[in-house]
């Protein structure tokens, strides 16, 4: 994990613009620059600690070839050996080396070859132009700006506001702060854009030609339990094993929850060596999740350690946190994550979580909605389950199974009280519309829109910035790009049974012997007080847009003599 930074600007441009992002690579900051193209990298050094590893790289075999590389190859290597075998030879046992010997053997096809988190730029000497690309569920951040035909990249805004200054984009300010998303592609910063996931990129000439390499279909061909969990579990255990090569130390997060809980069990019988971390907010009105992760410890026989945090310690992260996210983020739930970071990153560089499972399998209530309002007896399944909680999530399946008009109706009756507010600072109304996907009734594409373009995509880049605030590395192996679209193969009746939501992973935590904590029916996670924060902060509580607007507050705050402007 690192940073990476360069384009058409002279090098101590880009070198300023690289220090901003200096807690993504502590370890070396390398520099490249030819004929008014300059690059510039931080590593965080996790696979080949060795120096003839940093970057920016450039290989003996192919010096016209510069990359810059942000993340990990799992699979590289598998891929080496293949090259090897072909009598490519190789002068580290890094992952950035594979890389660039796989770009000069297949150019852009080779990318289907990777199994991978990453983010990376490779310069050619040749024709001065610029190959980027990045991970097929944007699990590594990248960003760009084309100002006057000249590009500028980085792996967070902070660095290209750096070169640009900053002016927000009032419009996307806004759907954040009554959404909690924004348009695709685009930030909450004029002119600055997200690279797009699963794309590559070609800029050459003043002109960046952007190109999609993979596509997730829904195809539903699994209907068999033994087939799909036997898949599952190969899956799985191997989508592991690959997250689990490192050079420096790993952790766990756990919550006692299933998905976190699966991937303890399966680490374990990896043998490899892993210390588990846990969170729980001291007197949390939103629910205590340690007595799940007390059972996981002792049903697993390992050692967790546990993180507790007060609420009142926001009033010394509140700034740090928003300052890492660069954006608006959703609610205070990302704190939780961020101050368990914090707490691990003495001990690891590397940290693993079940982060992706709900938006495969269905975990969400608005996943449920949709399903049990299609399916009459699943309903009464639920209700034997759930009681009352399952009628509101029938009401939510009823909603998105309106027409559009009624939709768009009920969507401004909703918002009306933070419509409002928007009014009430002079900021842009959003058009509803851009909610009527998120209502979609279907259950599949429900889950499809949730991976590709709202819940994942959002809370890969919560955790990628609360990771790197404290240069510790992410992986989710749940995102393995195989497991995903294995869980887009199966019969919807695999991820919904009994009542239960997630069945498939729930009966597969049984058979690992876990069979409490597969059926449990609470949901919490790493959840906050979110009200006695915002007491705390000295803020008034009356709705998530109450959080956001203040998270925003805090943004311009901290872009105040950056020339900021709205």
């Amino acid at each position: 994990m690192c940073s990476i930074c360069g384009g058409t600007y002279p090098l101590e441009i880009i070198k300023k613009a690289s220090q901003k992002m200096f807690h993504r690579g502590p370890d070396f900051s390398g520099e490249f620059e030819c004929d008014g193209i300059s690059l510039a990298h931080n590593r965080l050094s996790i696979i080949d600690l060795d120096k003839e590893a940093n970057q920016p790289f450039i290989s003996p075999m192919y010096p016209h070839l510069v990359l810059v590389f942000n993340g990990e190859i799992y699979n590289y290597l598998e891929l080496k050996e293949e090259l090897e075998k072909e009598g490519v030879e190789f002068k580290t046992k890094s992952d950035t080396e594979v890389l660039l010997a796989m770009y000069a053997k297949f150019g852009k096809d080779f990318l289907k070859y990777l199994n991978g988190d990453f983010a990376f730029a490779i310069f050619d000497k040749r024709d001065k132009s610029f190959f980027l690309a990045r991970d097929r569920l944007g699990n590594k951040p990248l960003f760009y700006s084309l100002k006057n035909n000249k590009l500028l990249f980085a792996s967070e805004i902070k660095a290209l506001l750096e070169v640009l200054g900053v002016e927000f984009e009032k419009e996307e300010v806004s759907k954040w702060l009554l959404f909690s998303n924004g348009s695709r592609e685009k930030t909450i910063y004029k002119g600055i854009y997200e690279f797009p996931k699963a794309h590559f990129g070609i800029f050459k000439d003043g002109r960046l030609k952007l190109e999609r390499y993979w596509e997730l279909e829904i195809k539903q061909e699994i209907s068999s339990m033994d087939k799909a969990l036997e898949e599952l579990e190969d899956l799985l255990l191997s989508a592991l094993s690959l997250r689990l090569r490192s050079d420096v130390k790993v952790a766990m997060a756990v919550s006692g929850g299933i998905d976190s809980s699966i991937l303890a069990c399966f680490a374990r019988k990896t043998n490899k060596e892993c210390m588990f971390f846990g969170i729980n907010f001291q007197n949390n009105a939103s629910g205590d999740e340690s007595e799940f992760i007390k059972q996981l410890a002792k049903d697993l026989d390992v050692k967790v350690n546990f993180i507790s945090p007060k609420p009142s310690d926001i009033k010394r992260d509140f700034r740090d946190l928003c300052y890492f996210q660069d954006e608006i983020f959703r609610s205070f739930s990302q704190y939780s994550q961020f101050s368990l970071f914090k707490s691990i990153s003495p001990f690891c560089k590397v940290v693993l979580g079940g982060q992706g499972a709900d938006e495969l399998f269905g975990g969400y209530y608005h996943h449920v909605g949709r399903y049990i309002f299609k399916n009459p007896s699943a309903f009464k399944d639920r209700v034997k389950l759930y009681g009352n909680e399952a009628l509101k999530e029938y009401l939510f399946g009823l909603k998105c199974s309106l027409d559009r008009e009624l939709k768009l109706q009920i969507f401004k009756e909703d918002n009306h009280k933070n419509i409002e507010k928007l009014k009430q600072i002079n900021m842009p109304i959003p058009k509803m519309e851009h909610l009527l996907d998120r209502f979609n009734a279907d259950f599949n594409y429900g889950l499809w829109l949730d991976t590709m373009e709202y819940n994942l995509p959002n809370l890969l880049r919560y955790e990628d910035r609360n990771a790197m605030a404290h240069s510790l590395e992410n992986r989710t192996p749940f995102t393995d790009f195989r497991l995903v679209e294995f869980a887009f193969r199966l019969d919807e009746g695999l991820k919904f049974q009994k009542g239960y939501s997630k069945y498939i992973l729930r009966v597969l935590l049984d058979r690992l012997g876990l069979k409490e904590l597969a059926w449990r029916k609470g949901k919490i996670g790493f959840g906050v007080p979110e009200e006695k924060i915002m007491q705390t902060l000295g803020y008034n509580y009356h709705s998530l847009f109450d959080i956001r607007l203040e998270i925003f507050k805090q943004l311009q705050n901290i872009h105040k003599g950056d020339s900021v402007q709205l």
